[in-house]
């Protein structure tokens, strides 16, 4: 038989014989130690909340980030106790918003592993009060802005743009990318857009702002200890401006003690 198919004995018991790659066995190892803590832990953990009990309770033999513990996951349908898919649009809409992977664990090991983003209003105008959308993205990792966007109104097209920005300086990362539920963020094109830069998205429940406290808190700082300091800038064009120079003074020259009593940029570096 094997003589006829064109293989020698030896190479067919050699072939019968042979041994898994390394990938498959490291891929056997994660999904059987992601059903294990599924499991220990009630279906509850989720994508991120999985690769931190992974790594700290020393489950696996080899490193497994963010990526590949999602698509681990996802292509062995391995799903949290969370409300399943629908298929017509609005319960994906549903869905999706229902969705907080992040689950309140800001204190990041390195940079790019989760951004936070969020919109708030700006003014300018001498006379007449003018009003406008900032939206920054900000890495959890040192608090560091690393891009901004100032639009008309909250528009996708406008967030986006931010994250065009953020991706354009920081190019070939996938992190997590946690918001609230604003309309921009739940649309589809939005979140068309963050799958095709393969990242997670996570999403706030309603009414529950400290889930994403760190954007919060440097929006109180922001609007404080900046914006409240300056004159009302006359024009667009002062007040994009104003902001470009806000964001430098805290990623470069504000420290924190929660940060070593260091800047955003010094602490960012560290992970460089």
């Amino acid at each position: 038989m094997t003589s006829a198919a064109g293989i020698t004995r030896d190479a067919y018991y050699k072939w019968l014989k042979r041994q898994p790659s390394r990938y498959h066995q490291e891929q056997t190892q994660l999904v059987t130690a992601i059903l294990e803590l599924e499991e220990e832990h009630n279906w509850t953990l989720g994508y991120l909340g999985m690769t931190t009990q992974l790594k700290a309770e020393g489950k696996l033999s080899f490193a497994a980030g963010l990526k590949r513990v999602t698509h681990c996951m996802r292509n062995n349908h391995i799903q949290t106790n969370i409300r399943k898919k629908k298929r017509n649009r609005i319960k994906r809409h549903e869905e999706y918003v229902n969705d907080n992977l992040l689950n309140e664990q800001f204190d990041r090991q390195g940079k790019n592993e989760v951004w936070v983003t969020d919109t708030t209003e700006v003014v300018y105008g001498n006379q007449t009060v003018n009003k406008a959308r900032l939206h920054v993205v900000l890495d959890l990792y040192g608090r560091y802005a690393l891009s901004y966007n100032i639009s008309a109104t909250e528009t996708t097209p406008a967030v986006i743009e931010a994250f065009e920005r953020a991706f354009k300086s920081e190019p070939n990362v996938h992190p997590m990318i946690h918001t609230d539920r604003g309309a921009a963020y739940c649309s589809g094109s939005f979140n068309n857009y963050l799958a095709s830069k393969n990242c997670v998205h996570s999403m706030s429940h309603p009414g529950h702002p400290w889930e994403n406290s760190p954007m919060e808190r440097w929006w109180n700082d922001f609007k404080l200890i900046w914006l409240a300091r300056h004159p009302r800038p006359k024009t667009m064009v002062e007040l994009e401006r104003l902001v470009q120079d806000g964001i430098e003074y805290f990623n470069t020259k504000r420290a924190y003690a929660t940060r070593n009593g260091l800047t955003a940029e010094q602490f960012r570096s560290q992970a460089a």
